[in-house]
């Protein structure tokens, strides 16, 4: 059952970090909400929590922003009756996340509920993360669900209508260096969505060269498709999309212009802070072909404007983002 897959795996002797977040875009009003919550350093003789959350509106950016929250120990638990991870008012458990964070000027509260029930899908292969905590590991447990409820930001009040996200489970030993993420749909093509991620992890003084892994849902099937590169594919808020094996390829961009970016600050469990840029209202545009007779066919033009929901992470915060997760 997926829901398994959000059970903590954190506990007081293992070190490591952990975090659960939701993504929403609201095919209604366009309007985007990222919230992530979880462990902060969980290396430190005191552990700490964080809450990140921030309201993406597609047709004035000034109403853009993100806020942050800490909760030092004993205010945080992990797992319990009902729920698999609480900071002071907010949690996430089966099927809703509820809370509020406020910073920097903003507030923003939520309560929402989102459908379960489907296969977990999980960004990274098996063996990725061995372990009870391991290198790194990316689960889905509701990787194209339903999301109600209604948020407040900044005093203004809405409800979510025919809002579509993801809610995941990240945990590991230790953060990635550097990495890109998307969730991109919906497309025309029904059921079709695209989970994507491309990182670089430090194997002590070492980096490893960048792992892709994308899955594209495809008629009611999993494609998936590696790949390995010295150089990386993305940049600030570009991702340029090129991997393929002998029978499928998928090729395009993926996107989001700064104005459409949040950044927030991730502290890891090596002490070094990882820099978070995201969006919930990105585009892409992904070519799917088939290999057949004579070669690759193209099948499926896969293109969604101001849907998509991404990331981009590294050791250091962009010039070009201005908007900050900011701690009350």
């Amino acid at each position: 059952m997926a829901e398994r897959d959000n059970l903590p795996r954190w506990d007081a002797g293992a070190g490591g970090y952990e975090g659960w977040y939701l993504t929403v875009n609201d095919r209604v009003s366009g309007r985007g909400l990222w919230i992530r919550m979880g462990l902060a350093g969980a290396r430190r003789a005191e552990p700490a929590a964080e809450i990140v959350a921030a309201h993406f509106h597609p047709s004035d950016p000034g109403r853009t922003f993100g806020v942050r929250s800490m909760h030092p120990s004993p205010d945080f638990t992990l797992g319990g009756p009902g729920h698999d991870f609480r900071a002071g008012t907010s949690e996430i458990g089966p099927g809703f996340v509820r809370g509020s964070a406020h910073g920097g000027g903003h507030a923003l509260r939520w309560e929402l509920s989102f459908e379960t029930g489907e296969p977990t899908y999980a960004l990274l292969a098996d063996g990725v993360a061995p372990g009870r905590l391991g290198g790194v590991a990316a689960l889905v447990p509701n990787v194209d669900t339903a999301v109600a409820g209604r948020v407040a930001a900044d005093g203004e009040e809405f409800d979510l209508q025919d809002a579509r996200g993801q809610q995941g489970h990240v945990f590991g030993a230790r953060l990635g260096e550097r990495w890109a993420w998307a969730h991109c749909g919906p497309f025309e093509e029904g059921d079709t969505i695209v989970e994507a991620v491309s990182g670089q992890l430090r194997r002590g003084p070492l980096l490893t060269p960048h792992l892709t892994a994308i899955g594209v849902r495809w008629h009611g099937r999993w494609i998936r498709l590696v790949g390995l590169a010295v150089r990386r594919s993305f940049s600030m808020g570009q991702w340029r999309i090129d991997v393929s094996d002998r029978q499928w390829r998928l090729t395009g961009r993926i996107e989001a212009p700064a104005l459409a970016l949040v950044q927030a600050r991730l502290d890891g469990p090596d002490g070094v802070p990882r820099y978070c840029h995201h969006s919930d209202v990105g585009s892409c545009r992904l070519t799917l072909f088939e290999r057949r007779a004579g070669g690759f066919d193209e099948v499926a033009v896969l293109q969604s404007k101001g849907t998509v929901q991404a990331e981009w992470v590294g050791r250091t915060p962009s010039s070009h983002v201005q908007r900050r997760a900011v701690a009350g």
